[in-house]
């Protein structure tokens, strides 16, 4: 929608060299004379009483920098301007008396703020000056001129750039398009997620990806080291299990012949210690005898040394044969136990086990080495799986990680067109002026967001000052079909400029002639 700003009327009192003076604005309101005599001022006015700024953005208020007149005494400086925003008067007007600054709206008070607000309800600064005077659009820094040159810029519809993207000819109709696989698979994802949103998932990822990816290329190798070292088992597994079930029969069936025999030994042993035993104590009952023997009657007391009477030798006599008697009994015992002790002996078998138990041990040994066999097959076989497992992962990692920087890449590429599309469409609406919107940043194989304006292959600050004008003119037009907004254009030092003057609305011009004071004709009629 369109919002069209015209000036009505502009009052100034003691404003730079201008004691008073009144402009009643025209279509066209040309201001001429020479140099001095108040031509920019008039021009600038407009601006610092709505903002307090010069033509280029710069702060006018300060005591160094500002309307105040330098060649003569006054009490105050004054400016109020009249201005239509879509048929709707609004009157404006910014005073200093002193240090005081003072502001009205409609010629009613207000504080600076509510000014400002005011203000700010009806149009952008920024805005507003780059329409009003195309200089102050050349002042700016790069990103806001680019962000005023695209706003009601659209980006072109995805449909679009993929088909652009697939182009491969100027020449082909849209129809005949067929999609790369960039675009075609941008296509795809677009359809459940927006551009920027893939983006940033995926430039999240591609770390991720790409650590799992080396992550996974490191345990592979790895695990192939260790199964490098493992010894190859060139045997069937089936045969060594089948020998190894045998070899356990050998060793059980040898192992119970060395358990049999062991209890074999251990019987003779016990025979033998039996008999040893029983030897023994028939030696000490022999030695025991003679003493028995030869032992004599006493026919004294041994205490009191009185001799005996009968009936105690007698007694003394029975006793000793008593014990003779059972010694006699025993004695026979013990070597009739000896004897059979001695027979039971020599029945008896001992087995030698020494060559069984050599035997077992070789079995044994080789059961070991086959079950080692067996064991270095199945951690061959664990490892193998471990390898083929690690491998797949390392295979899908790399599959995402590339999957991802496809994406990525048909992102960028995408972004490439897009700006290419955009800046064809800006550059369309100009005639004379190049204009560049991105640049290439080969080291990320990307397009970042860029501003600069060229006129025959110049920068801006190289033009003439026609040049600039006519520049500056062309911008306007642009702007105006941009944003919506119709204000006044002012240009000044129009002298300098040759080509046609256009513009949608009022114009106010500013000419230096040499010996003639200030004249300022509205709409061809000096007033």
């Amino acid at each position: 929608m369109t919002k069209v700003i015209r000036f009505k009327q502009l009052e100034l009192v003691n404003y730079t060299g201008l004691r008073s003076k009144t402009v009643h604005y025209g279509d066209v309101t040309a201001l001429s004379g020479r140099n001095g005599e108040g031509k920019s001022s008039i021009g600038t006015a407009p601006v610092w009483i709505l903002w307090g700024k010069d033509l280029l953005g710069n702060d006018y208020t300060s005591a160094k920098n500002s309307p105040r007149p330098s060649n003569y005494k006054y009490d105050r400086v004054f400016a109020s301007m009249i201005l239509s925003v879509e048929g709707t008067e609004y009157k404006f007007a910014r005073e200093i008396a002193g240090k005081t600054n003072s502001f009205y709206v409609n010629d009613i008070p207000k504080p600076a703020k509510e000014y400002e607000a005011a203000v700010a309800s009806l149009f952008s600064q920024e805005e507003f000056m780059a329409l009003y005077y195309p200089a102050f659009f050349f002042g700016l820094h790069w990103t806001k001129q680019r962000a005023l040159l695209m706003q009601g810029v659209t980006p072109p519809p995805n449909k679009t750039v993929f088909t652009e993207m697939s182009r491969t000819t100027s020449e082909q109709k849209d129809k005949e398009i067929t999609l790369n696989p960039q675009a075609a698979k941008l296509a795809e994802l677009t359809k459940k997620h927006t551009i920027n949103d893939l983006e940033a998932k995926h430039k999240e990822l591609k770390p991720k990806l790409d650590k799992a990816h080396t992550e996974a290329v490191g345990a592979a190798k790895k695990l192939n080291e260790m199964l490098a070292r493992l010894p190859a088992v060139q045997a069937d597994i089936a045969t060594l299990e089948s020998e190894v079930a045998a070899l356990m029969v050998d060793i059980e069936r040898e192992e119970k012949i060395v358990y049999d025999a062991s209890s074999i030994n251990s019987h003779y042993n016990a025979l033998e210690t039996r008999w040893q035993q029983l030897d023994k104590e028939v030696k000490d009952s022999a030695a025991a005898w003679p003493a028995l023997k030869e032992e004599p009657i006493e026919d004294t007391c041994k205490t009191c040394k009185q001799h005996l009477q009968d009936e105690a030798i007698e007694a003394v006599t029975v006793d000793k044969d008593r014990r003779v008697k059972q010694y006699r009994v025993k004695h026979a015992d013990l070597q009739a136990k000896r004897k059979e002790a001695h027979e039971a002996l020599k029945q008896a078998e001992r087995v030698d086990i020494e060559e069984q138990q050599t035997k077992v041990r070789a079995l044994k040994e080789q059961y070991d080495s086959l079950l080692g066999k067996i064991r270095d097959h199945n951690e061959r076989a664990r490892l193998a799986a471990e390898v083929t497992a690690a491998e797949e992962t390392e295979g899908t990692a790399l599959t995402n990680s590339r999957e991802t920087t496809f994406i990525l890449d048909a992102i960028k590429a995408f972004r490439a067109k897009e700006a290419e599309l955009q800046a064809a469409e800006i550059q369309s609406k100009f005639t004379t002026l190049s204009i560049r919107l991105y640049k290439y940043v080969a080291s990320r194989n990307e397009y970042d967001p860029d501003f600069s304006v060229q006129k025959d292959g110049k920068d801006y600050a190289s033009l003439s000052v026609g040049e600039k004008i006519g520049a500056g003119l062309e911008l306007t037009e642009v702007l105006f079909k941009q944003s919506g907004l119709i204000t006044p254009v002012f240009i000044d030092g129009i002298g300098e400029y040759t080509g046609p003057v256009a513009a949608y609305d009022q114009v106010i011009t500013g000419r230096t002639v040499p010996e003639i004071d200030l004249k300022i004709e509205v709409d061809g009629v000096i007033v």
